[in-house]
C-alpha cells in the first residue's frame, strides 16, 4: 500500500466530516478509498437493517475496479455478515489455503467461483453497538502490505459519519441516520430495475450501468438512482429520453413520433 495515498484518503474523509456533508456520498467515498488504497477488486459498506423482525443487511455503498463485475452476495455473506453482526474483524487471508473460509462454506465456494482470493471485513460500531462493516475483496492473497489498521480507520470514520447525521440538519439518533441511508437503497434497487428493463440487461449488468452513470455524471449512485427514477416517473413510456439513463458521450436517442 502507498502510505501517502492512505494519508490523503484519511485527510479527505476527515475534512468532509467537518462540513455539512451528505452521508451516502461520504459512504461511497469510504468504499472508493478502500478499493483504491487496498488495490482491491471491490469494496463495500454494508449496514444492518434493524427495521424489521429478523435484522437483514444491505449494501449502501460499493466501489469496483474498472470493468469488474462482482457478485454483491459476497459482501453481505461470509466474513462481511459475520463482522457486521459480531462487531469484530473477519477475514480470509488466502482462500486457496486448507481450512481458510471453512466457517462459511457457501461464501467460500461463491468467492472461489468469482476469482476472489482474500477478504477483510472491518466492523462499523457506534460505541459498542454493531452497525455494519467495510468489506474489501482482493483477487490475490492479502499479504502483510495491506495493513488492517487503515481498514479499521475507514470503518471508524464511517461510524462517526453515521453518528453525526445527514445533510442540512442532523438526525436525532444514529439509528435515524442508518434508516435514512437504508431508505436510499430502495431508490437504487428501483433504478436498477428501470435500467435492466430499458437496456434489456440482467440485474448485475444494470447495477454496473448505474455505477458507470454515476461516475460519468460525477455524482453518487444514490443521487443517480434518484435521477433515473425521476426520469421514469416523468415519462413512463420512454424514460430513455432523459439524460440520466445515458453516459454523456452516448448519442441522443431518436425522437419518438406519435402516430
Amino acid at each position: 500500500m502507498n502510505s501517502a495515498q492512505t494519508r490523503l484518503a484519511i485527510a479527505d474523509l476527515t475534512a468532509t466530516l467537518a462540513t455539512d456533508f451528505d452521508v451516502p456520498a461520504l459512504l461511497n467515498a469510504v468504499a472508493e478509498h478502500a478499493r483504491q488504497c487496498f488495490d482491491a477488486v471491490s469494496a463495500a459498506v454494508i449496514l444492518l437493517d434493524q427495521r424489521s423482525v429478523g435484522a437483514g443487511i444491505q449494501i449502501v455503498a460499493e466501489a469496483t475496479s474498472e470493468d469488474a463485475v462482482t457478485d454483491p452476495r459476497l459482501h453481505i455473506s461470509g466474513p462481511g455478515l459475520a463482522s457486521a453482526r459480531d462487531g469484530a474483524v473477519a477475514m480470509i487471508t488466502d482462500i486457496d489455503r486448507r481450512d481458510e473460509g471453512s466457517r462459511w462454506p457457501d461464501y467460500h465456494d461463491r468467492a472461489r467461483l468469482a476469482g476472489m482470493r482474500s477478504v477483510r471485513a472491518f466492523p462499523v460500531k457506534a460505541m459498542t453497538v454493531p452497525l455494519g462493516s467495510v468489506v474489501v475483496h482482493a483477487n490475490e492473497p492479502w499479504g502483510s502490505e495491506r495493513p488492517n489498521d487503515f481498514g479499521q480507520i475507514l470503518a471508524d470514520l464511517t461510524a462517526v459519519a453515521l453518528s453525526m447525521g445527514t445533510e442540512h440538519g442532523r438526525a436525532n439518533t444514529t439509528a435515524d441516520t442508518v434508516a435514512a441511508v437504508l431508505d436510499g437503497t430502495t431508490a437504487i434497487a428501483t433504478a436498477v430495475g428501470i435500467l435492466a428493463e430499458h437496456y434489456d440487461l440482467d440485474l448485475e449488468a444494470a447495477r454496473d450501468r448505474l455505477r458507470k452513470l454515476a461516475r460519468a455524471h460525477r455524482t453518487t449512485p444514490t443521487a443517480q438512482a434518484a435521477a433515473v427514477v425521476e426520469a421514469q416517473n416523468a415519462n413512463p413510456a420512454d424514460p430513455g429520453v432523459a439524460s440520466a439513463l445515458h453516459l454523456p458521450d452516448e448519442p441522443a436517442p431518436p425522437p419518438h413520433i406519435d402516430r
